[in-house]
């Protein structure tokens, strides 16, 4: 029966890469491979690693990942091909995976950076290969077809950057691709079917219609959000008018440096490192009078106009009359109701919603996008009136996800405060 299932899936496909298919899907079971090659091709167990895929094992010697900085000129390349191939098995355990990402985490950042540079130039060279020419309707047990939809995965990342800032454009296209490989394995370390089952998610989800609906799919369900109310749904454009409950938070500015002192963040360089370090720290690292760590909230809000940046707080202290932890007096954090000036003008919020990476290119073109639905719409208007300055800067941006979340999971929104029209 599953032979016949087989067949049945790959009767429409060219038959030369079929019958390596089969061929390959065979001898991986009757095979062994050198003990030098780190793979194993015999029948495996529940439980165990997939055939031709094999355990990814650490480099000789190697008892785990901060391992590898001992002997770097020795251990790059084979940390990064062990842990590309043991976070691409569909069969690996997910407690192996969370484990081998948390030793690479652990390093310092310039041996992680050799890591990835390493894990670049490996899936760079599967490009030739017909193993990794496509996506095949099955998983196969192949080293070279898991690096093949490690390579569509990051070409793609790469052809759908649309951001012209810093973050982006730093360190050119190497550093972009260190940043998405990154990505990519933090994905992986959960979940079933390896990295063949995340490219097919990728490109199911890319030719899905991106309603509202597909962006609640992708806010995180275990973080708290402001609440609101859907006004005016589904406006021509893909933009809907809410009206927001109250809520607070914790702000302070973008450009501020990173401080020695605040918590250790994974990406200092980021331009909104020293924002994103002083907040996370009042928020979840208890730096704040009470010592309290508070739960992380969605979405982070940023205003272009203003340079701020803000956490929304957990909504034990959005009411009248609760009172959060004091910020620390050095730590640049200040506390606002409103959502800190977001709903001054008005709690009703016109918010247009997109995926990808919310570079500064594309998050521009959103909000004149937005600007240009809402002074067309014959209900609702701009709150600040008719002055296009003011719309411009009174325009929020609404991140949901973590900077590891690839792009076609995320959800960004920009929203304008509206008021309907008499």
């Amino acid at each position: 029966a599953a032979c016949s299932k087989t067949t049945h899936a790959l009767s429409h496909i060219n038959p030369m890469p079929c019958a390596l298919l089969i061929f390959v899907t065979a001898t991986s079971f009757t095979r062994s491979s050198p003990a030098s090659s780190h793979i194993s091709l015999q029948p495996h167990r529940r439980g165990s690693v997939c055939p031709g895929l094999g355990a990814a094992r650490l480099p000789r010697g190697a008892c785990s990942m901060t391992d590898v900085e001992a002997k770097p000129s020795m251990t790059d390349a084979a940390a990064a091909r062990s842990l590309l191939l043991l976070l691409a098995n569909r069969c690996a355990a997910e407690e192996a995976k969370e484990a081998a990402l948390r030793d690479f985490m652990s390093v310092p950042p310039e041996q992680r950076d050799r890591v990835l540079d390493e894990a670049v130039s490996l899936i760079a060279s599967s490009s030739d290969s017909l193993l990794a020419s496509r996506h095949w309707p099955l998983p196969l047990p192949s080293r070279r077809a898991a690096l093949g939809s490690y390579a569509r995965l990051l070409d793609s990342m790469m052809r759908e950057e649309p951001g012209g800032g810093a973050r982006f454009t730093d360190g050119g296209d190497s550093a972009k691709r260190r940043r998405f490989v990154g990505v990519l394995l933090r994905q992986l370390r959960r979940g079933k079917g390896g990295v063949w089952a995340l490219e097919r998610e990728a490109a199911r989800r890319r030719r899905q219609e991106t309603s509202m609906a597909e962006m609640l799919r992708r806010t995180p369900d275990e973080l708290e959000t402001p609440a609101y109310a859907v006004v005016a749904a589904d406006r021509p454009g893909g933009w809907e008018v809410r009206e927001y409950s109250e809520f607070s938070v914790a702000s302070t500015r973008r450009d501020r440096a990173v401080a020695a002192s605040g918590v250790p963040i994974q990406q200092p360089s980021l331009p909104a490192a020293g924002g994103f370090q002083a907040l996370a720290g009042y928020v979840l690292g208890g730096r704040n009078a009470e010592e309290e760590k508070m739960a992380m909230t969605t979405p982070v809000l940023s205003s272009a106009a203003t340079g701020q940046m803000s956490f929304v707080l957990p909504s034990k202290y959005w009411g009248e009359g609760a009172e959060p932890p004091a910020p620390l007096p050095e730590s640049g954090v200040q506390l606002g109701r409103n959502g800190g000036g977001a709903l001054e003008q008005s709690s009703a919020l016109a918010c247009l919603w997109f995926g990808g990476f919310a570079g500064g290119d594309e998050v521009a073109r959103r909000k004149e996008q937005l600007l240009e639905a809402v002074r067309g719409d014959g209900e609702w208007d701009a709150a600040c009136g008719d002055d296009e300055d003011a719309q411009a800067a009174s325009i929020l941006l609404m991140q949901y996800n973590d900077p590891f979340t690839p792009p076609w999971q995320r959800r960004n929104e920009v929203a304008l405060p509206v008021r309907r029209l008499a």
